[in-house]
């Protein structure tokens, strides 16, 4: 199956410094970008309106995930903080603190009643949304460095370390099962059958693992990741690997082959740190230290 060519729309442009975090939320309707002016922006990428403005970070916003429902997000940043969104409001329901140092990654399980997040401290603490208790329900220390990346999949949390480590925490059964990929890890993806997880490094490379043994399964290169975290993600189930470069473009790979299928330049050929692919249709968004937002459509 040949890549979709895809066209650059005009991009949008309403962030001050670079950008370094952009998602969609669950139906692809909206996206949500945080960057280094502290700001969150909700748009529509199809008409390029800034829909809403989310502001209280202290520091750069590094990540955000959407609640299943889209009712909700949750953000963290450089002030070491996570705050819980309501969408329509605008309003921060609640505020986590505990982390020693920035808080670089966060996601929800699938009722949105935990949130994970990860930092520089080498800690994972686990949230209890529904609580008013300031204190983490659960502490994951194993990391030796910053955590990077983290994914929460059914009882598993997924993550991804400077040390050089993929770890699968499996919180039902009480286990944690460690991977050495070596390079310093910026990004982990779950597949959408949850057999894989996809990894960048900072090799310029994306491992495509498999859960269950460690195995590599097919590697993709020609990027360019050597400085910053560059995250990477699945595109038109699982067909394709989509990656940001510090080269200001765009790769796609196929995923069975490790072919390369596409490079789209974009961003004045600045950093490009985040990608991320509609969960419905063949359209994806990039952003970088531009200061950018970039969408693609499929024509």
């Amino acid at each position: 199956m040949p890549f979709p060519v895809y066209s650059r729309n005009a991009p949008l442009k309403e962030h001050v410094g670079p950008v370094h975090v952009v998602t969609y939320n669950t139906t692809g309707q909206y996206i949500l970008s945080g960057g280094q002016d502290r700001k969150i922006i909700l748009w529509n990428p199809n008409s390029s309106k800034v829909v809403k403005s989310y502001i209280a970070h202290g520091y750069e916003v590094l990540d955000i995930a959407v609640s299943y429902d889209n009712s909700k997000f949750v953000s963290c940043g450089g002030d070491r903080t996570i705050y819980l969104w309501d969408v329509t409001s605008g309003s921060t329901v609640r505020r986590f603190s505990g982390h020693m140092s920035r808080v670089n990654t966060v996601d929800f399980n699938a009722d949105a009643s935990v949130v994970a997040s990860g930092s520089y401290d080498a800690k994972v603490r686990l949230w209890d949304t529904k609580s008013s208790s300031q204190r983490p329900i659960q502490l994951l220390e194993e990391a030796k460095d910053s955590i990077s990346s983290l994914q929460v999949v059914g009882s598993q949390i997924i993550t991804g370390s400077v040390d050089g480590y993929v770890r699968v925490y499996d919180l039902r059964m009480g286990q944690v099962f460690e991977d050495l990929i070596g390079s310093p890890v910026t990004s982990v993806k779950d597949s959408t059958d949850g057999a894989c997880v996809l990894v960048s490094t900072l090799d310029s490379t994306i491992r495509l693992m498999d859960k269950s043994n460690g195995t590599m399964l097919q590697s993709f290169k020609g990027h360019l990741n050597k400085e910053y975290r560059i995250r990477s993600c699945f595109g038109d189930n699982d067909v394709y690997v989509i990656s940001g470069s510090e080269d200001g473009k765009v790769y796609a790979w196929d995923m069975l082959s490790g072919r390369m299928v596409h490079e789209l330049k974009g961003h004045g050929e600045k950093v490009i740190s985040c990608v991320a692919y509609h969960p419905k249709n063949p359209q994806m968004v990039s952003c970088g230290t531009d200061g950018s937002i970039q969408v693609w459509d499929y024509t």
